[in-house]
């Protein structure tokens, strides 16, 4: 029997929760304006800068004769100016022209695919202007000492759990300083506001996103061994670890037994801010005493970083597949207790580098817990597989999401003989494993029209479901297949337009995903560096379909002249610099 004794344990200071500006938090103009849809993406104002103080803004909008949408959008461009003019680009200064895992590459496209890879992150570097700090009541930005490297696209700041695998991408390629820069910023992060923000902008700072930071600074430490760096941030680590366990945590009983796990939630009750006119419309479909509520559970899932998917929707009786059924604090999320698992080893690992053994023993302690809790309450033995547990119907969530995989990944499970062969077969009465052959394994089997649902695939849950299935014996070869055809995915995509995209239909290999609150991004940070970390693994193994555009492109997708011109100059610039 699972009892719930627990649930909310909010314990953040209000100081440090707070978003207080009455333009890009709440209040009156920003719900103007916002409904008033004078952006296609809600983002866009909330990204714009001040060219006067709070104060005058304020005062002036509260002059205003009428609210007409031409009135409001003169008084946008009277009063704001970009998005994006807070920033300067900046080029890495630690760029390593070839760096050594492209040696290991067999097939020449590929290499060439790396090489690229590499060099897209000079056009991803920022660096936030010297005016944010001196002014920041004008800007949504949030100030950081260090340059840092975007996702791409409407995301112009730095993302969290994005982050983790930008790292891990940048340290493939050997940038080992600009690395160091951002870990930097997010350990300022935590000295301002004593956890790390979804993202940084000040309307992102009632949220953070799955917590990467300390697997982030164990992928630096083990590129470059600089352990007084860990040393003198350990505390900034425990911080942002004490910060999920003091405000994220729910208490359950199962088998008279007490388990601690931790859940996405957020006490915000109002839209946000960037996703404004969506979440009022949203909210319309339900009864107004239910409105706030609606909200918090829309906050949660975006602090998942699944927003929006199937996965938190109510599914009572197999049905209700629509975003205004979301209950994201009614669920125990599989992959949020995975990472945390995997924070807990690397804690103790780092504690017992530094020679603390009484909190390497702390840690451990936390660690045997985790996965006891894990094993218990989400572990669900018919299915042979990790689920969400649903706090409402108290059982497990009986649906295929690529979250269900986590706990093998973070190394959080005894993998037993049996276990691995139910995972296998898991895979295979889904019909999983269909999908490895062709685009990538999409999110889930439900088709919503949202962009965390079938048919979209994302990078880091390939490599999470590749990197787990490695560590099978039964599913060797499914992780090279699914690794082979995500690669070739990403390298059509970016064979057609010369652009890596932030999510892709499986169904289609190459091609853009689709769904939910604004269009396909480029750039993409997070798909680089996961094509970047499986050329390093399998590189010497992967191929690359027939590289003939007229043969795979799909209609619509022809190179533009001025994209040819490019491909043809970046040819030229990287004859001067490949080996011979």
């Amino acid at each position: 029997m699972l009892i719930i004794l627990l649930c909310f344990g909010y314990t953040l200071s209000e100081e440090l929760a707070a978003c207080d500006s009455q333009i890009y938090c709440d209040g009156p103009l920003l719900h103007a304006v916002q409904m008033a849809k004078i952006f296609p993406d809600g983002k866009t104002f909330v990204d714009m800068s001040m060219k006067e103080s709070p104060d005058v803004i304020i005062s002036a909008f509260n002059n205003l004769t009428n609210q007409s949408t031409t009135t409001l959008k003169n008084f946008v461009s009277r009063y704001f100016t970009g998005p994006g003019e807070e920033l300067e680009t900046w080029a890495p200064t630690d760029y390593v022209k070839l760096p050594r895992f492209l040696n290991d590459i067999k097939n020449p496209q590929l290499k060439d695919f790396g090489w690229d890879l590499c060099r897209i992150w000079k056009d991803l570097g920022r660096k936030v202007k010297y005016d944010v700090e001196m002014n920041p009541d004008r800007y949504s930005m949030i100030y950081l000492p260090k340059p840092f490297i975007v996702p791409g696209g409407r995301f112009r700041e730095t993302f969290y759990w994005d982050s983790y695998w930008v790292i891990k991408g940048l340290l493939v390629c050997e940038m080992n300083t600009t690395v160091k820069g951002m870990m930097e910023n997010f350990i300022h992060y935590v000295k301002t506001f004593g956890f790390i923000p979804n993202g940084g902008r000040t309307y992102f700072t009632r949220r953070s996103q799955p917590p990467f930071f300390i697997p982030m600074m164990y992928e630096y430490y083990k590129s470059t061994d600089d352990l007084e760096f860990i040393r003198n941030n350990f505390h900034i680590l425990e911080a942002e670890y004490e910060f999920w366990m003091k405000n994220r945590t729910i208490s359950v009983e199962k088998d008279q037994k007490m388990h601690i796990l931790n859940q996405y939630q957020s006490d915000v009750i109002k839209p946000r801010p960037e996703s404004y006119f969506e979440d009022v419309k949203t909210s319309e479909q339900r009864n107004i005493a239910d409105r706030p509520k609606l909200y918090s559970h829309l906050v949660s899932a975006c602090e998942s970083g699944w927003d929006f998917s199937s996965r938190w929707f109510s599914r009572e009786k197999g049905e209700n597949l629509t975003l205004n059924t979301i209950a994201t604090m009614d669920i125990i999320p599989v992959d949020l207790n995975s990472i945390l698992c995997l924070n807990e080893r690397i804690l103790m690992t780092f504690a017992g580098i530094i020679g603390d053994s009484t909190k390497e023993q702390y840690y451990h302690q936390k660690l045997t817990k985790r996965k006891e809790a894990i094993e218990a309450v989400l572990y669900n033995k018919d299915a042979g597989i990790w689920q969400d547990f649903s706090l409402h119907t108290n059982k497990s969530r009986e649906f295929f999401f690529m979250s269900n995989i986590f706990p093998v990944y973070m190394e959080c499970t005894d993998l037993t003989n049996e276990k691995k062969e139910k995972i296998l077969q898991h895979l295979q009465t889904n019909k999983i494993t269909e999908y490895f052959s062709k685009g990538g394994v999409p999110t889930s089997l439900d088709d919503t029209g949202q962009q965390w649902d079938f048919p979209n695939g994302w990078s880091p849950l390939q490599q999470i479901m590749i990197w787990s299935l490695e560590s099978i014996p039964q599913t060797k070869h499914l992780a090279r297949s699914l690794a082979s055809s995500w690669l070739n995915s990403n390298f059509l995509g970016w064979q057609r337009t010369r652009g890596m995209f932030e999510k892709y239909n499986v169904l289609e290999p190459g091609t853009r995903g689709g769904g939910g609150e604004y269009d396909i991004q480029e750039g993409f940070g997070w798909t680089n560096g996961v094509a970047l970390e499986i050329l390093k693994k399998y590189g010497n193994v992967v191929t690359t379909p027939d590289s003939n555009p007229q043969s795979t492109c799909i209609n619509g997708c022809a190179i533009s002249e001025s994209n040819l011109l490019i491909v043809l100059l970046a040819y030229v610039v990287y004859s001067n610099y490949k080996p011979s």
